[in-house]
């Protein structure tokens, strides 16, 4: 079984107290064991990632922050989406702050793996952050693939970004649960957004559960990238990632359409719809 779906097999193994060494499990369980563990997102049975150069070069992601009320039909969340103002003013968070921890957290990807995040106009972005017009859950990731994407990997064509405006925020860590901190928050929706999914409850960044463990990326995370666009600065092309039918029954969900079975939709929080970080 390949690394990226190994983690839906790792409840299975603690329930039934299985006790191996580590010498005897296989390369995807020594990862797991060592902390590794990561999922990667598929969409229509695809790996899904932002198209790299064929030479090896960083992938260059864009991205910007709303300006101005901006709607999405046929989004699966972040439909309707309003600048982030909207989401930091009752939480006293100027947009400029909010600006300063977003770059924070996309280069805590950027540091670790060949990828690259550029800030661009709105009409030009790949990336589109603001707050969500409905009030729902936390935050929430909306993965859109291009038409017509080669079989065994999806090329993203946008992801949007938003954060619930009736709910608190806050910049930095102080044991509080209930008010989410926006560099980690930030980082584990860009990390969606760039192609990964939730491995587990927590132990990860990009696990589905709000922590205050650290707002730096994990072993597993930085696993999980490195599927996706290889390590930093190096040349070779980034290898094509298939998917097999496992892990496409493992990540699926239900046909709604072309244009809904292209989108998938990730938020974050414990308490929040079906489980949490979804």
């Amino acid at each position: 079984m390949r690394r990226n779906v190994f983690a839906a097999c790792a409840t299975l193994a603690a329930g039934l107290g299985l006790a191996v060494g580590l010498g005897a499990l296989s390369a995807e369980a020594r990862d797991r064991a060592s902390g590794q563990e990561f999922r990667l997102l598929e969409l229509e049975g695809r790996t899904v990632r932002w198209t790299a150069p064929a030479e090896g070069l960083p992938a260059t992601i864009t991205y910007a922050f709303l300006t101005g009320p901006k709607d999405f039909p046929g989004a699966r969340n972040c439909d309707s989406m309003l600048p982030p103002e909207a989401a930091l003013d009752a939480s006293r968070i100027s947009s400029e702050a909010f600006r300063e921890e977003t770059r924070a957290a996309f280069a805590l990807w950027e540091e670790a793996a060949n990828v690259v995040f550029k800030e661009v106009p709105v009409a030009d972005a790949g990336i589109l952050i603001g707050a969500d017009a409905k009030d729902r859950g936390r935050a929430f990731t909306n993965v859109a693939l291009k038409a017509g994407s080669q079989r065994g990997v999806g090329s993203i064509r946008q992801s949007l970004i938003c954060l619930n405006p009736n709910q608190p925020w806050k910049i930095g860590f102080d044991g509080n649960l209930d008010v989410y901190d926006l560099r980690f928050t930030m980082a584990h929706e860009i990390g969606h957004a760039i192609g990964l999914d939730h491995p587990s409850p927590q132990g990860q960044l990009m696990s589905f559960r709000y922590v205050e463990d650290g707002r730096t990326l994990t072993a597993g995370d930085v696993a999980g990238v490195h599927a996706l666009y290889g390590r930093k600065g190096t040349r070779q092309p980034t290898p094509i990632l298939p998917t097999d039918a496992a892990s496409s029954a493992a990540l699926s969900f239900p046909a709604e359409g072309d244009r809904a079975a292209r989108e998938r939709t990730f938020g974050l929080g414990e308490r929040e719809a079906r489980a949490g970080l979804r």
